[in-house]
């Protein structure tokens, strides 16, 4: 199954740099090669979302969605949503979490920043979502993304995260953050070595039933204030 899945991807990214237009394809064929994607897309989401496990480096995984969005534009299928992870959760999120908009170019990024005077810029951590409630100063709840809307009760397992702050002060008394929480590793570069391996590791250590000191080698790096407005460059 890895050696096929393997195959798949080397093939789909070579086609991504020979298919600049949409495929000579017959709507027979399009629909066969649109739905293997897609099933391969969705294995992935779930593996990550419900499993804690990451089977697909995140570049290889938009690059696909990317390719799976113009094939579907090519032959008339309705787009399909890569933000919106599998349903689960019963939590209300104070604010929807949307996550990090991408700009996909320096072109659009230079559009983008012309309309706004007051940028500010900082690190990129990948990890898992996670939003903070503070309310009069101390921690109230930790939600999973989910699907945005709702998501899952992560309180009693950040608490047990030190880097995360139980009580805060000023104008975080009464705020919504939204950030990662992420694995801590010394000496690591993420653009030589990699990140899949850490981000299934703190999806796991989110969803196990027991408490453990693993969870201390966690950090939080909180992306922004609800309200404010970030993109991933």
């Amino acid at each position: 199954m890895k050696v096929w899945m393997a195959i798949l991807i080397s093939i789909l990214c070579w086609q991504s740099s020979v298919w600049a237009v949409c495929p000579a394809w017959s709507p027979a064929r399009a629909q066969e090669e649109i739905s293997r994607l897609q099933q391969q897309i969705k294995q992935w989401d779930d593996d990550y979302w419900k499993e804690g496990k990451s089977e697909v480096e995140d570049g290889v995984y938009d690059q696909l969605s990317a390719r799976l969005t113009q094939w579907q534009r090519c032959f008339g299928s309705e787009p399909r949503d890569v933000m919106m992870p599998p349903l689960n959760g019963a939590v209300m999120h104070p604010v929807a979490h949307t996550g990090v908009r991408k700009m996909v170019d320096k072109n659009a990024l230079s559009l983008w920043m012309r309309e706004r005077s007051d940028l500010w810029v900082q690190p990129k951590v990948d990890g898992v979502a996670v939003t903070l409630v503070y309310r009069d100063g101390k921690l109230n709840k930790a939600i999973s993304r989910g699907n945005g809307l709702k998501g899952e009760d992560w309180t009693q397992k950040v608490s047990l995260i030190s880097a995360v702050p139980q009580t805060v002060s000023g104008p975080l008394a009464n705020s919504t953050l939204q950030g990662e929480i992420f694995l801590q590793r010394e000496g690591h570069i993420q653009q030589q070595m990699g990140g899949i391996n850490a981000r299934a590791k703190v999806a796991g250590l989110m969803m196990r039933q027991d408490d453990s000191d693993t969870l201390n080698s966690l950090g939080v790096f909180c992306l922004g204030m609800a309200g404010w407005t970030a993109v991933n460059v």
